[in-house]
């Protein structure tokens, strides 16, 4: 089965700086298969016959013993990541002149503070709860201040996501598809 190994915070800024390649060969080294990577930014693709949980284990090994500094993760199978991107809604991604992005739901992320934020949406968000993912469209420079989306950083749960833009999400999808000769 395939599976997106998606790491938060690294090669910020040149700060908790991960290696693709050597993170590649190291995700190989302990028995996954045709591992690839994608930009700079933790997004890994590979397969392999172990359950989702000892997948996540073994990961969070491998980080721990090769990294100096924590590194938060995500596993997701390709079968639910597919599920999260089927029937998008038009507006995340119709305008251009705003922002698009899929926050990922890491495992330590409550589920329970979905209608916190539900209450506190602004006329300048739009948001869609996927299973692992929340779908965000906010405003890019107008009035951006007023947008909850700008004040993500001092919310308690966004050390529990980890943000990608639409067309990284969307690259990460057909590159999924890719690999098993779908479209």
């Amino acid at each position: 089965m395939k599976y997106l190994l998606l790491l938060r915070g690294i090669n910020v800024g040149g700060h908790s700086r991960v290696a693709m390649q050597e993170l590649k060969l190291a995700l190989t080294n302990v028995g996954f298969n045709r591992v690839t990577s994608y930009i700079n930014s933790g997004n890994l693709i590979f397969e392999s016959t172990l359950s989702q949980q000892k997948i996540s284990d073994k990961i969070e090994q491998l980080l721990k013993n090769n990294y100096k500094f924590p590194i938060v993760s995500m596993v997701i199978s390709e079968v639910e990541y597919r599920s999260d991107f089927v029937n998008l809604p038009k507006w995340w991604g119709e305008d251009e002149q705003l922002r698009h992005n899929a926050l990922f739901l890491l495992p330590t992320f409550d589920k329970n503070g979905f209608d916190d934020i539900r209450n506190r949406i602004t006329e300048y968000d739009q948001v869609e709860f996927r299973e692992h993912v929340i779908l965000w469209t906010s405003t890019l420079k107008k009035d951006f201040s007023k947008s909850l989306y700008s004040k993500l950083m001092k919310e308690k749960f966004y050390h529990d996501i980890s943000i990608r833009n639409r067309n990284t999400a969307l690259k990460l999808l057909a590159l999924l598809s890719e690999k098993s000769g779908e479209q």
